[in-house]
């Protein structure tokens, strides 16, 4: 059995279709989904890309090596001068790519 029993009908014209179409694609949801959030008042976002993914792998990488360097630290109570060098460079570089990345791509 049906969880929604109320049918209805709605009508647009071709570039309001072609713009439900976009963004319930971008979010990921079907039409019917993105409708019934629309309505809840939910605040819709896309889903992130292939480029968003890959940084947020990197930046999850680069986050459990600052957190292992951390730790050492605490234990034995001083930085070594590579870990201060791993993490200005790895954020560094980081934040060039994410820049040259994802904000070229929106111009």
């Amino acid at each position: 059995m049906r969880k929604r029993s109320i049918k209805k009908q709605l009508w647009l014209n071709q570039n309001e279709d072609k713009l439900l179409k976009l963004k319930s694609a971008k979010a990921g949801l079907s039409e019917s989904e993105f409708i019934r959030s629309i309505i809840k008042g939910y605040r819709i976002k896309e889903q992130p890309n292939e480029a968003i993914i890959k940084f947020q792998r990197q930046l999850y990488g680069i986050a459990n090596n600052i957190n292992q360097i951390a730790r050492d630290t605490n234990t034995f109570g001083i930085v070594r001068p590579e870990d201060y060098e791993y993490i200005k460079e790895e954020i560094s570089d980081f934040i060039l790519k994410f820049e040259k990345e994802i904000y070229a791509r929106k111009r």
